[in-house]
């Protein structure tokens, strides 16, 4: 989903919640599920910081006059040796803050304090140090022994109301559910991990510990979506992850290669081939960043990056995926097509900048990148949550029942947003506006593709679309038939047509209505690759 500049963001709290801290739980109360090596990591934050920070991004931020003064993220950890080492996940955290209020709770009922040690950014996970923790090994799920649809544990931290004699307390603890595997997802192969699947999984079950039936150790999650995560297996946080924050002795920075670029399978067969390509897959240089590591490995303009390392590259989501697991300083080889040959740039990552846009996990794969392809994708996921929304309506109410349904509307919400980006459904199609009951989902209008006589079909261009191809209005053409007026006369695809004749053109209907009426040779002003184009048509 592209961010605007300037949003809004209401902070609404339930201050008598989140006023009370949670408090340790007592020994003598047992746990919904005892795990020594998995804990309650408890970040208590300053919403003031939390705000100013998010202001400083451009982002309105309103907060309820009666908001309390600290909240608590509270999540799970994974201990991952004897020394104390704790590896996790933490929201809203502040790169620049140096010091953090955090603390662990065991399943014994033992809080200690703890220390963050850093951040390793390429992940998101963060490494923390616990004095004097120390318990028994994991016993750990030998790798490749998982199987496709294998039913595991998930292991994750709640916050759950405690009695004692004179009061009633707010306590972490950890609670226990189902999920299945998926192992043959190749977005999740290229980030070394495997899919979780489990209607179970919330945003606030990120960094939740996954463990086969008989308690061995498989791995910790990152939340993707609801009902999904990526699965990182315990040998890679424990020895890759843990390993180079700790031997940093401080937060590791995220790879940058600091190029753009587009998918080869986003081309025609034709340009393809014009390119030298055996098949549709690689990706496109389109612009590389002054000073990068892109620049000074001397990748180039119009490179078509077809591998890195030993993972052939699809398209641009594969190479992001595959860029967003490895750290600043990684070397990597990468194989590339220029001029029609083959050529090897080995390139050593560098920092990503704080600004630039973490790679935010997608809820599908990625193995082909055309339009059409990706659409499908989409719309597969569009339907399968609004079949997961509708499901809540005779649910009875409950924290995670609206947790799930709000957590299901922004999703709907950004694939929406994601589909309107993308070239229009195949010719005579027309994209929807989908209800959910009486209710629409946001914005949920998306343009529809008309037909023209002259063989062609074109769309009213959108705020985005128009930012994107540099034009300040127009129609768009989706799509142009072979051997047609259209084609004879030299339109493409992608073309914005601003203007016929004398006249300047802001819809796509108003377009319709005026060709209808003309005859003979007439010419359309057109914004190719944000240079006008003018294209005469040829009218019967």
């Amino acid at each position: 989903m592209i961010r605007s500049a300037a949003a809004t963001l209401i902070l609404m709290l339930a201050p008598a919640a989140l006023a009370q801290p949670p408090q340790p739980a007592q020994p003598a109360v047992t746990s919904q599920v005892t795990v020594p090596w998995a804990v309650s990591v408890v970040h208590t934050i300053e919403l003031q910081k939390m705000v100013d920070n998010i202001r400083e991004q451009n982002i309105r931020v309103g907060v309820a006059g009666t908001a309390p003064r600290y909240i608590y993220n509270i999540t799970t950890g994974i201990i991952v040796d004897g020394q104390g080492h704790v590896v996790t996940r933490l929201t809203n955290l502040d790169p620049k803050e140096k010091e953090h209020k955090l603390a662990i709770t065991t399943s014994d009922g033992t809080t200690l304090s703890a220390r963050l040690i850093g951040i390793d950014y390429a992940t998101g996970f963060a490494v923390l140090e616990v004095a004097s923790l120390t318990t028994s090994k994991p016993n750990i799920a030998a790798s490749g022994t998982l199987l496709n649809g294998a039913t595991v544990k998930i292991l994750s931290s709640d916050v759950v109301s405690r009695s004692a004699t004179d009061r009633v307390y707010l306590s972490p603890s950890i609670t226990v559910s189902q999920g299945r595997i998926l192992i043959d997802s190749i977005y999740s192969k290229a980030r070394g991990a495997v899919t979780l699947l489990s209607d179970s999984l919330l945003a606030r079950r990120d960094s939740s510990v996954v463990v086969t039936p008989d308690n061995q150790v498989i791995g910790i999650v990152q939340y993707a979506g609801f009902g999904r995560a990526y699965l990182y297996p315990i040998e890679f946080i424990r020895d890759t992850v843990a390993k180079r924050v700790i031997d940093k002795k401080d937060s590791v920075p995220a790879g940058w290669l600091g190029l753009k670029g587009d998918s080869v399978a986003q081309l025609s067969d034709g340009d393809a081939g014009a390119l030298g390509l055996q098949r549709k897959a690689g990706v496109i240089v389109r612009q590389v960043t002054p000073e990068s590591a892109a620049a000074q490995a001397g990748i180039m303009l119009s490179d078509i990056i077809t591998r890195v390392d030993e993972f052939d590259i699809a398209g641009t989501a594969d190479l992001k995926a595959l860029l967003s697991s490895l750290p600043a300083g990684q070397a990597v080889r990468l194989l590339a097509i220029r001029n029609h040959e083959p050529v090897e740039i080995k390139a050593v990552l560098g920092p990503r900048p704080y600004n630039e846009p973490e790679y935010l996990p997608a809820p599908f794969d990625h193995s082909t990148e055309s339009a059409l392809a990706e659409r499908a994708q989409l719309e597969k996921r569009f339907e399968e949550l609004k079949v997961k929304l509708k499901s809540y309506r005779n649910v009875p109410a409950s924290r995670e029942a609206s947790e799930a349904v709000r957590e299901l509307t922004l999703e709907i919400r950004q694939l929406l947003d994601s589909l309107r980006a993308l070239e229009p459904a195949n010719v005579g199609q027309t994209t929807r506006s989908d209800h959910l009951g009486s209710q629409p989902i946001g914005d949920a209008t998306l343009t529809a593709d008309i037909s023209f006589p002259a063989g062609f079909t074109a769309r009213d261009l959108t705020a985005q679309l128009s930012e994107m191809l540099d034009a300040r209005g127009g129609v768009l053409v989706s799509s142009v038939i072979k051997a047609s007026a259209a084609d004879r006369g030299g339109l493409k695809a992608g073309d914005v047509i601003v203007g016929i004749q004398d006249k300047v053109m802001v819809r796509a209907a108003q377009l319709h209505a005026l060709i209808a009426t003309q005859h003979g040779i007439v010419t359309l002003k057109v914004v190719r690759a944000k240079k006008p184009v003018l294209v005469s048509l040829t009218l019967p």
